[in-house]
């Protein structure tokens, strides 16, 4: 995988070791993340997600390039920030059992990007 992202995204660099390729590497990402740390990452990509979209919808998920995958990788790292800043106001679920305790299977999308 590449270690840096499309030109159009540099001010995202800071954030490439977020770029995780599993779904199970992000939760434990989330939840290894302190509350600022998440609102920051929401925060920055938040006015970002129109454009990152728009830019990884050029390409097929089944031929995504090497280079293309970090921002990818970005965009689902997002969605774990969102839910903790919008809705459960933490890394984790308040009053649950606890994420540590989930294994997380790969995707099919997962596995795709992963063989190609």
């Amino acid at each position: 995988m590449s270690n840096s992202l499309p030109t159009e995204f540099a001010d995202l660099e800071r954030f490439v070791p977020w770029a995780l390729p599993t779904e199970d590497a992000r939760m434990r990402k989330r939840l290894a993340s302190s509350m600022v740390e998440l609102t920051d990452y929401y925060r920055t990509l938040l006015p970002r997600m129109e454009a990152l979209a728009e830019h990884l919808a050029k390409f097929s998920i089944d031929a995504m390039p090497e280079s293309q995958k970090p921002l990818l990788y970005l965009g689902l790292m997002f969605m774990e920030a969102a839910v903790c800043v919008e809705l459960f106001k933490g890394p984790d679920v308040l009053e649950s059992l606890g994420a540590e305790h989930i294994e997380v299977m790969s995707e099919t999308m997962e596995r795709r990007l992963l063989a190609s």
